[in-house]
């Protein structure tokens, strides 16, 4: 029979996921074919560089492209240069392929991902595993990550089961080169992160926090 303490555990667990079900994504169409180019702010160095997400149709599929560019500069020096160049693969709401090639500071991260049968097949640094079918990348561009159990880090193919999901209220901000009316979530999943979306779904700014500091991504 569980002990106390686990029923607890149990079912704080449900609640957090029965939460799930309630945090309804924008209504609105699937985010238009196009590209979607974000600034990189950082809380210490200002800013560092761009994310560039590219989606088209393919038949049943949607392709995303991305692009990511960043270089901080101390006293003229650069401390970090990192690019990557991703390529996500989706049909039926499901993620069947991944690719991803990061140079970070000289060194190569690659890592890949397709369906495999109910699963998630994923190669990356650490080697061979499996995740859940349903797992999705970090990259948030998709608003259905909201309803995600799993996530797959971006970089480093790392699974993590999504531990928060709050909903946040609206804001107005400043992107996509005016003024924005999105809701506002807060994600956690082995990384705190914050995620605003219009009303079409869109992703017009993203925070990732860590280490103390904050990674602004907005919408151009």
């Amino acid at each position: 029979m569980p002990r106390p303490l686990e029923r607890s555990a149990a079912a704080a667990i449900a609640v957090t996921l029965a939460a799930f079900a309630t945090l309804a994504p924008p209504a609105g169409a699937e985010v238009a074919p196009g590209t979607y180019v974000y600034a990189i702010e950082h809380s210490r160095y200002g800013t560092i560089g761009t994310h560039t997400i590219m989606l088209a149709k393919r038949g049943a599929q949607t392709i995303a492209g991305v692009a990511l560019r960043i270089q901080v500069k101390i006293l003229l020096v650069t401390a970090h240069r990192e690019t990557a160049d991703r390529r996500e693969v989706w049909q039926d709401g499901r993620l069947v392929a991944y690719a991803s090639a990061t140079r970070e500071n000289g060194k190569d991260i690659k890592l890949t991902a397709k369906a495999a049968g109910a699963d998630l097949a994923i190669m990356g640094p650490a080697g061979a595993k499996t995740a859940p079918g349903g797992t999705m990348p970090t990259n948030p561009w998709n608003v259905a990550i909201l309803k995600a159990r799993t996530v797959m880090d971006s970089k480093t193919g790392a699974v993590h089961a999504v531990t928060a999901v709050e909903a946040q209220g609206e804001e107005t901000l400043k992107a996509a080169g005016g003024r924005v009316t999105a809701r506002k979530y807060l994600f956690s999943a082995g990384t705190r992160r914050v995620l605003w979306y219009d009303a079409a779904g869109r992703l017009v700014q993203f925070q990732v926090f860590n280490d103390g500091n904050t990674v602004t991504f907005t919408l151009k």
